[in-house]
């Protein structure tokens, strides 16, 4: 890779998703990784012993520095516009239906595609999304991330993002897909202040593209 020139790396999500069984790594399994569980966890199936929390934390941080050192940036994807399963999400079970958008009628958003939305208008889940992309920006020193469907998230929690992770490294990175996705919100008129392209304007462009 290094030899090709490359500058940068874009990993595909590399936090704890649903879909792979880390007890039977024995087996062939894939997945993209689009199915968040854990979004401050490194993916087990990834690591030489997923059942040991420091295997994992260790190896990820051995290979973001194995890439530093050869002179090539980390660019981590983020996906918090869904979790995996909404009904069991850890959040949701100790405050059900905050983390997600629900209807009138209880049911899930689904802008995503992937059964629910995340509810990042409401203030501890925008505070949630603010405090763990600082961690791996912090703890694993990531050098940009690409956002996922970046336009079921609201803009004022992105340029939190982007104001708290330039703090730690002004040189981090953001893009994203700035789609305009059909999402509930519990607030009138809160659609309007999306991630999406016609609202870029509103989202700090010194510090990121969302397109």
């Amino acid at each position: 890779i290094k030899n090709l020139g490359v500058t940068h790396i874009h990993l595909l999500p590399s936090y704890d998703y649903g879909s792979v069984d880390e007890s039977r790594l024995d087996v062939p399994q894939f997945n993209w990784g689009y199915d968040p569980v854990n979004f401050n966890v490194p993916e087990g199936s990834y690591s030489t012993d997923p059942f040991n929390g420091a295997v994992r934390v260790a190896e990820m941080k051995q290979m973001v520095k194995g890439l530093h050192d050869n002179g090539i940036s980390v660019i981590m994807d983020v996906v918090y516009n869904h979790v995996y399963d909404a009904g069991a999400f850890c959040f949701n079970k100790i405050v059900p239906a905050y983390f997600s958008r629900t209807s009138g009628s209880g049911a899930y958003s689904n802008g995503s595609g992937c059964g629910n939305d995340t509810a990042s208008e409401r203030s501890m889940v925008s505070k949630y999304i603010v405090d763990s992309v600082l961690y791996w920006a912090e703890e694993y020193h990531i050098d940009g991330f690409r956002w996922d469907l970046v336009g079921l998230i609201d803009y004022e929690t992105i340029n939190a993002v982007m104001a708290a992770v330039h703090e730690v490294n002004p040189n981090i990175i953001f893009y994203g897909e700035g789609w305009d996705m059909c999402t509930w919100t519990s607030k009138e008129g809160y659609k309007d202040k999306m991630t999406i392209q016609g609202n870029a304007d509103k989202v700090n462009s010194e510090a990121g593209v969302f397109a």
